[in-house]
C-alpha cells in the first residue's frame, strides 16, 4: 500500500493562506509570578466546576421562596419553586436547578425563539440529581409553554423515579382536600411510565400517544427506546417463526399494515420530532458511538438535552466525548479531531515515566478541555456532603492467594503464555477475567463450575463488558502475541484494541482438572479474601452495624451463602423470632440477597425492609455489583465490602454510594479486598488510573502520578514468588481503624502489605495546580493547534497550472533554473489516477514570501534526495473535480482538485506510509506549504519541522 500526499502550492497573499508557526512570540511562554498561582476561581469546592457552584448565593431569600431565573430579563417575572421544593433542597441543589435553567431555558423569551442547547448535570452519587430534575421540570411546564418531557432511566429505576415524583410534586388528586396551597402544591402535569408491563405494540402506542396528546413526563427505559426507535413491532398472539415451518404461512396484510403505522406514530412522538426535552439518567451508558442505544438516541431532534451522571468519565477520554457530543453535537469536534486534540496528549503524559514535555502538555489539555466545558457541564463532588454527613473511609486491603489458589492461577497463567495469541485467552482478556474471578474468591467457585461441566460459563459475571465481548457481533479485546522467551511476568496487553470476537471461542477448563481432582468443597482457608470477609462480617455485626457486600459473580455470591448459612450469629444478635433455638444465619430473615434476578417488587420490599431502623434481625445484604449498584438507597447499613475489583471504577464507586448519601447517620467504612500480584491488582491499579484521568479532567484536580505506562497497559501478570508470608506481618497505621487493626493482627500470613486508603493513591497535589500565565499559555497553544489544523475554502489556481498540452515547466512561477522542457509526443489528458509519467520530475514548491513571478530565490525540490529514500514524485492531469476524501465538522468546505489542474503525487515505498514523511523530515529545508494525506485527510503545516503531521 503507497501512502499518497498531494502538495497545493501556496500562491499570492501569503498573510492569509500561509500560517507561520515559527513566529517568536508562539515559542514564548509568560513568566509566573506570585500573582499569578492565585486561584482565580470564586465560590465552589475543590470539588466543583461550572455555574452556579457559589453555595452562598444558592440560598433562599428571606421569605424562604427560592428564585429560579436570577438575572432574568426586566421584563419577565420571577420564578420559584413550589413551597414544599423550597424547604426540601439544598443549596447546591439550588445551583443545579439554576444551571438547568440557563442551559436549557435561558429566557423565557429566548425559549420561543431557539431550538435551545443542552447541559450535563455530572454531580457525584448520592446528590439528589432526580429531585434538581424534579424541580426544573416543574418549572419548565408550568411557565415555559413546554408540552413533553422524556425521561430516559435504567429499567430498575423507573419505579424509584416515579415515586420521587409522587413523594415530592403528588397530583392534585393525592393532596388531602383540606391541604393549604402555600405549603403543597401539586403538579400541573401527567407522569406516564412506559415499562415491561406494556408487552405489545398496541399497548406501547397507547402510552405514548396519551402523553403527546395530554403533555407531562413520560418515564421509560434505555432498551425500551432503542426497541421503539428501531421500530420493532410486537403483536399479540404472535409466535416465533420455527426454522422449517410445517405448512403455509399466513399473514395479515392489514395487521402489518396497522403495526407500521403505530410504530410510525411512536418514532414521531419520541424522535421526529420528539418531546421539548430529553432526559438521560445514568448518562454515561452513551459511551459507546458504535451502539444502537448512542445512535438512536442522536435520532432525536430535540436539542434540549439532560445528562444526569454521577460519573461522567469513567474508562477513557472517548466515552466522555460520546456523551458532549450528546448535549453538544459537534462542540468538541469529530471523534478523530478530538482524538488528536485531547485523547492522545492526556494519555501520553499520565504516567510516571512520561517526558516532561508530554506531562507539561497533558496538564495544559487537560485544562483546556476542563474550561472548555464548564459553561454547559456543572460538577459537584462528594466534599458538599463533608458538613452534612458523617465521615467516610475507604480501606484497600492486598491479600494472598493460598496454596491451592497459587498452583491454579500459576497453571492458569502458564496455558495463557503457551496459547500466546492463537486460543482465547489471547483473544479476549475479559474471558481470562472470568476465570481469575474463579480462583480468587475461592475454589469452591471454580470446582463448581467443572462438575457442570459448563464451558461457557463466562457469563457467570453480572457485567455489560462480559456480555459485549463474549457476543460475537460485539467488539473485544485482542492481546499481542506472547512470546515464547517472555516470562510470566511480562505478558502485556494494548489497552482496548477493538477487534471482531470469534463465535467459536469458549472458556476450557482443562487445564484445572488434574489439580481439581481430589478437592475438598466447604474449605473456608482455601480462599485468603473468604477468611477476611468473614472476619469484617462478625465485627461489623458485633458492633451492632449492618453490611453490604458487593461481588461481581453470582456463583461467588451463592458461596458467600453457603459459607453464611453455616456459620453461627455473633453472639448478642441472634434474631429475636428465632426464640434463640436457631444460631445460624438463615435467608430473608438473618441476611437478604439482591441480584439480576431479583424482581421489582421484591427488590423494593427487600430495601425497604432492610433500611427499617426497627428490623434488628438483619444484618448481611448480598448484591451482585451491577444489579445493586444503581436505584439502591441502603442507608441502613454503613460498611461495606467490595469483594471484587471491577473493570470500570464507577461500577465499585456506585456500590460505595448505596450507603454514603443523604440520611446515613452513622461514620461509613468501605473495605475493597484485592488480591495481589494477580490480574486484580492490575485492574485495581487501572481503576486509579482512569479515577486520576477523571478527577484531572472532570475536576481540574492534579492527582499524583502513581503508575508507569507498562504497569497501566500491563493485564496478565504473574509474579513467580510472592513475598515471604513468614516477614514480619503488616502494622497498621495507628489511624487505621480497630476492624482492620484486627484483621492484621489474627490473619498477618493472608495480607502482603500494610492496608492503606483508597483515596492515597488519589491526593490532589495543588503545588502542580497551574498558574495564571501556564494557563494562559495551554489555552494559547491549543488555539494556535486547533487553527492550523482547521481546512478551509481554497481558490482556484487551474490558470496557474499546466493544461493537459503543457508541462510544469512552461509556466514562469514554477521553471526558476530555467529547465528546458522534456520532449514528449503522447501526452494528452488521463484518468485522474493515472500518472503522466513514470519517472521523477523536479518540482519548486513557492517559498513563504515569493511572489507569481518568482523574484525570491530559493531551494529547489529535492528529487535526488527523495529517490535515494525510496519516495517516487509522479505528474498528473486532472480531468474531472477530485474531492479528497474525509470528515471534518468544523467547516462545511471540502478539499477540492479543480479539472484540468496539475499535481504530483509524492509516493512511498511499499508497506511503510511514513516513508514520505520521515524523508521530508529528514531534509530539514525552510519551506512553507501544505499538503494532504490520502490516509486521514489531515492537513500538514510544514513537514520539515514535523509539526501538525498525522
Amino acid at each position: 500500500m503507497f501512502l499518497t500526499v498531494v502538495l497545493f502550492f501556496t500562491l499570492p497573499k501569503i498573510n492569509k493562506y500561509v500560517i507561520e508557526l515559527s513566529s517568536g512570540d508562539d515559542d514564548t511562554l509568560p513568566i509566573s509570578s506570585e500573582s499569578a498561582n492565585e486561584d482565580e476561581g470564586a465560590g465552589g469546592t475543590e470539588e466543583s466546576s461550572g455555574a452556579h457552584i457559589n453555595d452562598s448565593l444558592n440560598q433562599p431569600d428571606a421569605q424562604g421562596r427560592v428564585l429560579v431565573n436570577i438575572n432574568h430579563p426586566a421584563e419577565e417575572e420571577d420564578l420559584y419553586l413550589v413551597p414544599q421544593l423550597a424547604r426540601a433542597v439544598k443549596p447546591h441543589q439550588v445551583g443545579g436547578i439554576r444551571f438547568l435553567y440557563d442551559n436549557l431555558v435561558e429566557s423565557l423569551e429566548r425559549y420561543k425563539g431557539s431550538s435551545g442547547f443542552g447541559c450535563i448535570l455530572a454531580h457525584s452519587m448520592g446528590l439528589g440529581k432526580t429531585l434538581q430534575v424534579i424541580s426544573f421540570i416543574d418549572i419548565l411546564l408550568r411557565h415555559t409553554g413546554a408540552h413533553t418531557v422524556l425521561a430516559i432511566v435504567p429499567v430498575n429505576t423507573l419505579q424509584n423515579w416515579l415515586a420521587e415524583f409522587n413523594l415530592w410534586l403528588p397530583s392534585q388528586e393525592a393532596l388531602p382536600p383540606d391541604s393549604d396551597p402555600a405549603a403543597v402544591a401539586g403538579r400541573t402535569f401527567r407522569v406516564h411510565i412506559l415499562n415491561d408491563e406494556h408487552k405489545t405494540t398496541v399497548a406501547r402506542a397507547k402510552v405514548v400517544e396519551d402523553w403527546s396528546r395530554d403533555g407531562g413526563v413520560l418515564l421509560m427505559g434505555y432498551e425500551m427506546y432503542r426497541l421503539l426507535s428501531l421500530k420493532k413491532s410486537f403483536v399479540t398472539g404472535r409466535k416465533r417463526k420455527s426454522k422449517k415451518p410445517q405448512g403455509p404461512v399466513i399473514i395479515d396484510l392489514d395487521e402489518e399494515d396497522r403495526q407500521q403505522e403505530l410504530m410510525k406514530g411512536i418514532e414521531k412522538a419520541l424522535a421526529r420530532p420528539g418531546p421539548d426535552v430529553v432526559i438521560c439518567d445514568e448518562g454515561h451508558r452513551i459511551k459507546n458511538y458504535h451502539a444502537s442505544t448512542s445512535q438512536a438516541l442522536k435520532n432525536i431532534r430535540s436539542r434540549r438535552r439532560v445528562v444526569l451522571t454521577g460519573y461522567p468519565l469513567q474508562n477513557n477520554l472517548i466515552e466522555y466525548w460520546c456523551m458532549v457530543d450528546f448535549v453538544r453535537p459537534d462542540f468538541l469536534g469529530t471523534r478523530q479531531e478530538f482524538s488528536n486534540m485531547f485523547e492522545r496528549p492526556i494519555l501520553n503524559g499520565q504516567c510516571v515515566d512520561s517526558t516532561p514535555q508530554d506531562a507539561r502538555l497533558m496538564r495544559y489539555r487537560s485544562h483546556v478541555l476542563h474550561s472548555l466545558l464548564e459553561g454547559f457541564v456543572q460538577r459537584r463532588g462528594h466534599d458538599v456532603l463533608r458538613d452534612q454527613l458523617p465521615s467516610k473511609d475507604e480501606h484497600v486491603i492486598m491479600v494472598r492467594l493460598s496454596p491451592l489458589q497459587r498452583a491454579l492461577y500459576a497453571e492458569f497463567m502458564d496455558r495463557f503464555r503457551e496459547a500466546g495469541n492463537s486460543g482465547w485467552l489471547g483473544l479476549n482478556p475479559l474471558k481470562a477475567f472470568c476465570v481469575c474471578c474463579k480462583i480468587w474468591n475461592h475454589p469452591d467457585v471454580l470446582y463448581e463450575t467443572l462438575q457442570k461441566e459448563n464451558l461457557a460459563n463466562e457469563q457467570d459475571l453480572d457485567l455489560d463488558d462480559i456480555t459485549a465481548a463474549t457476543n460475537p457481533r460485539c467488539a473485544g479485546l485482542k492481546a499481542k502475541a506472547a512470546d515464547s522467551a517472555n516470562s510470566r511476568s511480562n505478558i502485556t496487553l494494548p489497552p482496548l484494541n477493538p477487534i471482531q470476537e470469534r463465535a467459536n471461542q469458549v472458556i476450557t477448563y482443562e487445564w484445572a482438572k488434574d489439580i481439581m481432582s481430589n478437592y475438598q468443597t466447604g474449605v473456608l482457608e482455601n480462599s485468603a479474601k473468604m477468611l477476611l470477609l468473614f472476619h469484617l462480617i462478625d465485627e461489623s455485626v458485633i458492633r451492632g452495624d449492618k453490611i453490604l457486600v458487593f461481588s461481581q459473580s453470582l456463583s461467588t455470591l451463592t458461596v458467600i451463602e453457603d459459607f453464611l448459612t453455616r456459620r453461627p450469629i455473633p453472639a448478642g444478635r441472634v434474631s429475636p423470632n428465632n426464640h434463640g433455638q436457631n444460631q445460624t444465619w438463615v435467608r430473608n430473615i438473618n441476611y437478604y440477597r439482591l441480584d439480576g434476578s431479583t424482581s421489582a417488587s421484591e427488590r423494593e420490599r427487600l430495601i425497604n425492609q432492610f433500611n427499617d431502623p426497627e428490623n434488628t434481625s438483619t444484618w448481611v445484604f448480598l448484591l451482585s455489583t451491577r444489579a445493586g449498584c444503581l436505584g439502591v438507597n441502603l442507608i441502613g447499613a454503613n460498611r461495606v465490602v467490595v469483594f471484587d475489583a471491577s473493570w470500570n471504577p464507577c461500577h465499585d464507586a456506585q456500590a460505595v454510594c448505596r450507603v454514603y448519601r443523604y440520611g446515613q447517620k452513622k461514620p461509613c467504612h468501605i473495605y475493597r479486598l484485592v488480591c495481589d500480584f494477580t490480574l486484580e491488582k492490575k485492574i485495581y491499579d487501572r481503576q486509579v488510573s482512569k479515577q486520576g484521568m477523571s478527577d484531572r479532567v472532570v475536576d481540574d484536580l492534579n492527582p499524583v502520578l502513581t503508575f508507569t505506562r507498562k504497569e497501566v497497559e500491563s493485564l496478565l501478570h504473574f509474579a513467580e514468588e510472592e513475598p515471604d508470608s513468614t516477614k514480619a506481618p503488616p502494622q497498621p497505621h495507628k489511624e487505621m481503624e480497630t476492624v482492620i487493626s484486627q484483621a492484621c493482627q489474627l490473619y498477618p500470613h493472608l495480607i502482603t502489605k500494610e492496608p492503606f486508603h483508597h483515596e492515597s493513591l488519589l491526593v490532589d497535589r495543588k503545588e502542580s495546580k497551574l498558574t495564571k500565565a501556564e494557563k494562559r499559555a495551554a489555552k494559547k497553544s491549543y488555539e494556535d493547534e486547533k487553527r492550523a489544523s482547521v481546512p478551509y475554502s481554497r481558490p482556484s489556481y487551474a490558470h496557474y497550472y499546466p493544461t493537459s498540452d503543457q508541462t510544469l515547466i512552461n509556466i514562469p512561477a514554477f521553471n526558476q533554473r530555467n529547465w528546458r522542457p522534456i520532449a514528449r509526443g503522447d501526452e494528452k489528458p488521463v484518468a485522474s489516477v493515472r500518472p503522466v509519467q513514470s519517472t521523477p520530475i523536479p518540482m519548486m514548491p513557492r517559498m513563504a514570501g515569493m511572489g507569481v513571478a518568482g523574484s525570491s530565490s530559493g531551494v529547489g525540490f529535492p528529487v535526488n534526495y527523495l529517490q535515494k529514500a525510496g519516495v517516487y514524485v509522479q505528474r498528473i492531469v486532472t480531468t474531472t473535480d477530485i474531492v479528497i476524501p474525509g470528515a471534518n465538522s468544523t467547516t462545511d468546505v471540502q478539499a477540492r482538485i479543480g479539472a484540468g489542474e496539475s499535481i504530483h503525487m509524492i509516493k512511498g515505498s511499499k508497506g511503510n506510509k511514513n516513508t514520505a514523511y520521515n524523508a521530508f523530515r529528514n531534509y530539514s529545508y525552510p519551506l512553507t506549504y501544505s499538503t494532504f494525506c490520502y490516509s486521514c485527510n489531515k492537513k500538514m503545516w510544514n513537514m520539515s519541522r514535523g509539526m501538525n503531521t498525522c
